[in-house]
């Protein structure tokens, strides 16, 4: 799919990147994949945690699940299931080592009570590991209001904003102590086409 296509340009290489940064999952852990898409970075975090852990990874999209699963069906630790942050598996179970989210709170309405979900499906010592965007790039507003005027508004309004400082209070509040929290600044121009642009639109249900 396209939006599959435009995931790898986009998202694949800076999550990898996140993951083996500041992420580091263990071997063996039980990790839940926040808003998998079409699980590129799910199945990277399985082979990560390798045969004795597993992850289980979450989308509203059931599309976008179905792509992941065909995709994937050979990655023996990776499991795809519907939901979102007010509902998915093992929610208030104190069963994950992590949870991961890539490109998604910024999406978010109630973030308050995403953190706390997350906060009560964790393992005592577990974590959270969240990267997410807090503006658009004027290029990018300016380029989407130009190549398709006609849904820009809509878009821009999909978007759930808030400053980094104002989310790690979130954070806090949830019961979380934030360990680490930073602007990554990325150099890559990596929405050269419309179908680029498109596939930020997409990423928002």
């Amino acid at each position: 799919s396209s939006y599959q296509q435009s995931s790898v340009t986009v998202q694949l290489e800076g999550g990898k990147t996140f993951i083996c940064k500041d992420v580091l999952p263990q071997p063996g852990g039980v990790i839940l994949d926040l808003g998998c898409g079409t699980g590129e970075l799910s199945a990277f975090l399985a082979e990560l945690v390798g045969p004795h852990g597993h992850v289980i990874a979450v989308d509203p999209d059931t599309n976008r699940l179905n792509l992941a699963k065909e995709t994937h069906r050979h990655v023996k630790n990776l499991f795809f299931v519907e939901g979102n942050s007010d509902e998915f598996q093992g929610m208030g179970s104190k069963k994950y080592d992590l949870i991961f989210s890539n490109f998604v709170f910024h999406w978010i309405p109630d973030k308050d009570k995403a953190f706390r979900n997350m906060f009560d499906s964790l393992k005592a010592g577990g974590k959270i590991a969240i990267h997410y965007i807090d503006a658009l790039l004027p290029f990018i507003t300016t380029s989407f209001e130009v190549l398709n005027p006609e849904t820009a508004e809509k878009f821009n309004k999909m978007f759930c904003f808030d400053t980094r400082d104002n989310i790690d209070c979130m954070c806090r509040a949830a019961g979380f102590d934030v360990v680490s929290s930073y602007y990554a600044y990325d150099k890559t121009v990596v929405y050269p086409s419309m179908e680029n642009l498109q596939w930020l639109v997409g990423t928002s249900h």
